[in-house]
């Protein structure tokens, strides 16, 4: 009987081997989870960066067929919410089916149909067309997900922008030092013409004199953090759904000097990471990263550029013909 009792003894663990054992797991766990996180970020941010980057082939292919980038905003709009340049490049980036519904639900649709807006045909903005995500539109870093929660959420049962898909990209309108005009139907109608997707744009590469290597195309604006969601209004983070308003419109004849919304682009206005006020045409470029945002240049590069890059620097990338000289970061 006490050989047996002794041998059971020796196959057991006691109460304080135990909790040794388990204070040793929870130390290995704790040396190794950050550095789960920090692979699975940076498997994130890749994804993100090469999202960005299809995105600029699809504005390159668009100018090699139509031999110009696309439009920040078509004068022909008239007085609508309406759809940008993501739907310009659907046929280029694997979304023409998606191209072709829109084309379908009414003559002239991307001048026409306001899904941001109207809920009713043929808007349909609860459709699925507008309310599935779409991955090249979406960084997986952002805590904001696949809808759009910081959008307008406004009690107007008509605007379904919360549940639309998110855009978490947005083009380069210019530099606020640069051909900035100042909308007269308000200080958030302020607008510009100096960088490559704008109000009435249509830019070619010939046009970009400082080069396309030099330029920016677009920047990555997917996080809210620092502020309240829909802090912002119009110039939080919106739908791919929504991409300018057209105030020249609402004048007859149309008068240029109302101003425009940009929503799918923007004026650079604030330095990476910019979490203070800012008016609708200005939503700063933000991310989750670390330290900075994925961008795109004009020859279909990319890079991460850190919030420590200069106001001026930033500035000076977003200009297309400009001669300004800078260090490159």
């Amino acid at each position: 009987m006490r050989r047996s009792w002794i041998r059971r003894r020796a196959l057991a663990f006691t109460l304080v081997e135990l909790l040794v054992v388990i204070a040793i797991i929870g130390v290995l766990v704790a040396l190794l989870l950050p550095a789960v996180q920090t692979a699975r970020e940076a498997s994130r941010r890749t994804a993100c960066a090469n999202n960005i980057k299809q995105l600029a082939l699809g504005m390159q292919m668009h100018h090699d067929t139509f031999l110009r980038l696309p439009t920040g905003g078509d004068a022909n709009s008239g007085v609508r919410y309406v759809i940008g340049w993501p739907y310009h490049i659907f046929p280029f980036v694997e979304q023409k089916p998606l191209h072709d519904q829109i084309d379908g639900l009414t003559s002239n649709a991307i001048l026409t149909v306001m899904p941001w807006r109207l809920l009713a045909a043929p808007h349909l903005g609860d459709s699925p067309m507008y309310t599935s995500s779409i991955t090249i539109f979406r960084c997986p870093s952002s805590e904001l997900g696949k809808k759009s929660p910081d959008a307008w959420n406004t009690a107007t049962p008509d605007i379904n922008a919360l549940n639309q898909a998110a855009l978490h990209y947005r083009a380069n309108g210019g530099s606020a030092t640069a051909d900035l005009l100042q909308g007269s139907q308000s200080r958030h109608a302020w607008w510009c013409k100096s960088g490559v997707v704008f109000p009435r744009s249509a830019v070619r590469f010939a046009d970009i004199t400082d080069g396309t290597t030099n330029t920016l195309l677009l920047g990555e604006t997917s996080s809210a953090f620092g502020r309240a969601l829909f802090s912002r209004s119009w110039g939080s983070i919106q739908p791919w759904t929504w991409g300018y308003y057209n105030y020249p419109a609402q004048a007859n004849p149309p008068d240029e000097s109302l101003g425009w919304l940009m929503i799918d682009h923007k004026v650079i206005t604030y330095p990476i990471g910019y979490t203070g006020s800012f008016f609708t045409n200005e939503t700063p470029f933000t991310s989750t990263h670390p330290s900075g945002v994925n961008m795109a240049l004009v020859d279909g590069s990319t890079r991460f550029m850190t919030k420590n890059t200069p106001l001026a620097v930033l500035q000076a990338m977003a200009t297309r013909g400009y001669g300004e000289t800078f260090v490159d970061p």
